[in-house]
């Protein structure tokens, strides 16, 4: 959402300036909103772990940022975390558990072409593919990883961490 302040001059002659500020809203789309996360070198940077690369945010950092549509959607709030995590055609995101206190991630797949990840379900290793503009909650406490090796296409993911356990973060949908 972008603030957009128009300032007026007062009529008073009481005091020397009264500014009266009116507040216009105006809200990116998603594809502007994740434009601006692959473009932003300033709020936060690429960072390679692993065979993943992500920039991680506050949700608080990206409110007027972010399209109103998508906070309620996947019921963000300033205390939550957003990603723009990516994994490179022919890289392979091993399997793996999160750390850091991170029990669920919500997966929206924003390439353009549909995504491919692995997770494990009732003990068994799964591929699930998420089609573009897609979302899949995940289970980070599991393990989890992404084969992109026999794609020629990027597999990028907004990501949401509302700092849930994985059962309450599906009870939201």
């Amino acid at each position: 959402m972008h603030t957009i302040i128009l300032v007026f001059p007062a009529k008073s002659t009481f005091l020397p300036q009264i500014l009266a500020s009116f507040l216009l809203n105006t809200s990116m789309d998603i594809n502007e909103f994740v434009a601006f996360l692959r473009q932003d070198k300033q709020l936060s940077s690429v960072v390679q772990l692993k065979k993943i690369h992500q920039k991680l945010y506050s949700a608080s950092q990206l409110w007027d940022r972010m399209p109103a549509d998508f906070i309620e959607k996947y019921h963000i709030q300033p205390e939550h975390f957003i990603g723009l995590e990516f994994v490179r055609p022919g890289d392979y995101l091993a399997l793996h558990t999160d750390i850091g206190g991170r029990r669920s991630n919500i997966l929206v797949n924003v390439g353009d072409h549909p995504a491919t990840i692995q997770h494990t379900n009732n003990d068994v290793t799964e591929n699930y593919t998420i089609q573009p503009g897609d979302f899949f909650v995940l289970d980070t406490t599991k393990e989890h990883g992404c084969d992109n090796r026999q794609c020629s296409t990027i597999a990028e993911f907004v990501t949401i961490n509302n700092r849930k356990h994985y059962s309450e973060c599906i009870a939201q949908f």
